[in-house]
């Protein structure tokens, strides 16, 4: 398994190595360039000043002014040199006057037309590096090169020791930056500890959710996964609702089978078979109610999104199903958006309870109207008897059923409304001013 930790680390540690020396790379590059430049133009002054005491006599020889020669240029090996060229046009090659300081080191040099410029690094005496510029002019018709040497033995020495201060500088900056980024990353990930701590104890029964706050990017993955946590418990307490109703409907019945089985009563045999079939028949009910319940919620998965365009034909096709007998016929229409941000398991159950009581009482219509807005709208119709408001009202109290001649527990719409109040919503029964029957208006909150 891959550390966050050190996926980070060793990201940002590649990035400030990679940034420091390329920095470094870029400053030394700027730094030699800069100062090139300016013995450069240095250099171009120099020999604009010795081209100024140049000057080739009436005998075509080639002449320089001695006071303008500086002790420089007469010292030997002082690091500074200079190289006049006369070019004499084919009669007999070109006359040199070379600086004292070259003593008796001869440099190869060559005569340059006139306004070129080269620049050059060239070894000097005593294996001294040097900057060499020559220059090319025209005087007295006649074409005179200069050339300036300069040595870069103090600039390299200079340069190295700035190097040198620069890297250990950059270094104990990379240092102090690889530090920093660690603090950072350990605080930036300590969050994730804590909510892996809390994970544990949500594990182990200690939470119920995940109290942590996290980074703005986990934040998201965290709401979701309390949100998950939230509607598995609320489905918890409804199947243990559920099978709580169930137990004790069951165990009602087989307890009066104990007491009718165990009866010295004088009733006659018929009597007694016809109260057996009836609890037989209650207990039938009751197992037949969850196995159609479990038939309509089908394969239960989470989904914080359920698209009925989908599941809705599923829903009506066992409806159908399971009232063969009656032919009922449904349709429904929607908004232009079919999508519900409602978890499948959920919708499923709720529209199974509204739509199984609808299918129940109708004559033969049913009806349901979705629109998606700021809210969820359900409205649910049929053209069955219907019911007064007064016995209406009542409809959404545990066991409450319409009509005991007809099977059931009357646990459905108490279930819808269990549902309903999981998403803030609200549940209105009034009789159906189209098609006769019940309406079910249901207003839910999306999560």
């Amino acid at each position: 398994m891959k550390s966050l930790r050190r996926q980070l680390s060793l990201g940002l540690t590649l990035s400030l190595v990679g940034l420091l020396t390329l920095q470094w790379a870029v400053v030394t590059f700027t730094i030699d360039h800069l100062i090139q430049s300016q013995m450069t133009a240095r250099m171009q002054q120099e020999a604009e000043g010795l081209l100024a005491g140049v000057s080739v006599n009436a005998r075509g020889e080639l002449t320089l002014e001695p006071r303008l020669i500086t002790t420089n240029y007469q010292r030997p090996f002082s690091g500074s040199y200079f190289i006049v060229l006369l070019d004499n046009a084919g009669k007999g090659g070109a006359q040199k006057i070379q600086s004292r300081s070259w003593w008796d080191v001869d440099i190869p040099v060559s005569a340059l037309k006139v306004g070129e410029e080269r620049v050059s690094h060239i070894t000097g005496p005593e294996s001294q590096p040097l900057l060499q510029l020559g220059h090319a002019y025209r005087k007295q018709q006649r074409t005179i090169t200069i050339y300036i040497a300069e040595s870069l033995v103090e600039l390299q020495q200079s340069l190295r020791l700035f190097h040198w201060l620069y890297g250990v500088f950059s270094l104990l900056g990379l240092l102090a930056l690889l530090a920093l980024q660690r603090w950072i990353v350990v605080n930036t990930l300590l969050p994730l500890q804590q909510i892996k701590e809390n994970l544990a104890k949500v594990g182990s029964g200690e939470l119920q959710q995940i109290n942590a706050n996290g980074p703005a990017e986990v934040m998201p993955l965290i709401n979701e996964f309390n949100r998950i946590l939230k509607s598995a418990s609320q489905k918890t307490r409804r199947s243990r609702l559920a099978i709580g109703n169930l137990a004790h409907g069951l165990k009602t019945r087989l307890a009066q089978l104990q007491l009718l089985s165990g009866s010295e009563s004088t009733t006659d045999d018929s009597e007694l078979r016809r109260m057996v079939q009836n609890c037989s028949q209650e207990i039938y009910q009751d197992v037949e109610r969850e196995l159609k319940r479990a038939r309509l919620m089908g394969d239960v998965y989470t989904s914080q999104q359920t698209d009925l365009a989908l599941e809705l034909p599923k829903l009506v096709a066992v409806l159908q199903k399971i009232y063969s007998e009656k032919t009922v016929a449904f349709a429904w229409q929607h908004d232009g958006q079919p999508r519900v941000m409602i978890d499948r398991e959920d919708l499923l159950e709720l529209l199974g309870n509204v739509l199984d009581n609808a299918f129940k009482w109708c004559h033969g219509q049913v009806q349901l109207h979705l629109s998606v807005q700021d809210t969820i709208q359900l409205v649910i119709e049929d053209d069955g008897p219907g019911s007064d408001v007064p016995a209406l009202e009542t409809l959404l109290q545990r066991g409450m059923r319409m009509d005991e001649s007809k099977p059931g527990s009357g646990l459905g719409l108490a279930i819808v409304q269990d549902i309903v109040q999981h998403y803030h919503g609200q549940i209105t029964l009034t009789p159906s001013a189209r098609l006769g029957g019940l309406q079910v208006q249901i207003t839910l909150v999306p999560a």
